[in-house]
């Protein structure tokens, strides 16, 4: 798959996903299995927010040669979905979260966070 490609996903998967947080935030509550509050609600169209903007950064590189601003993006989307994941993982341990509430989402952080590296490695060596 070519890189402007994958990105173009990541940023669809992060309007998607973000989209949903930030608009519905009562629904993703509910659909996490997460206690539905006023401090809840606002938590998720707060992280809503920012996948919204992370789409966004991956859209707007999507057709960037090899370049530090790249490269940037693309360890920010190892990081930010790797974190998540230990954190969803963390959620699952303690009890508060279930695991199938968050699979599909675990899925799309090692999509994000494997193809990141993928394309991170086949990058020309930044000076």
């Amino acid at each position: 798959m070519k890189r402007s490609l994958f990105l173009t996903l990541v940023a669809i998967l992060g309007f998607l996903f973000g989209g949903m947080l930030f608009l519905a935030p009562a629904k993703a509550v509910e659909g996490f299995g997460v206690a539905s509050s006023p401090e809840s609600i606002l938590f998720f169209r707060i992280m809503g927010s920012m996948i919204l903007a992370a789409g966004l950064l991956n859209l707007l590189v999507r057709k960037e040669g090899d370049s530090n601003a790249l490269k940037a993006v693309l360890i920010f989307n190892i990081v930010g979905h790797g974190l998540t994941m230990i954190a969803d993982i963390g959620g699952v341990a303690s009890g508060t979260l279930q695991f199938s509430k968050i699979a599909v989402g675990q899925v799309n952080h090692l999509f994000i966070g494997i193809g990141s590296l993928v394309y991170l490695m086949k990058m020309k060596k930044m000076g």
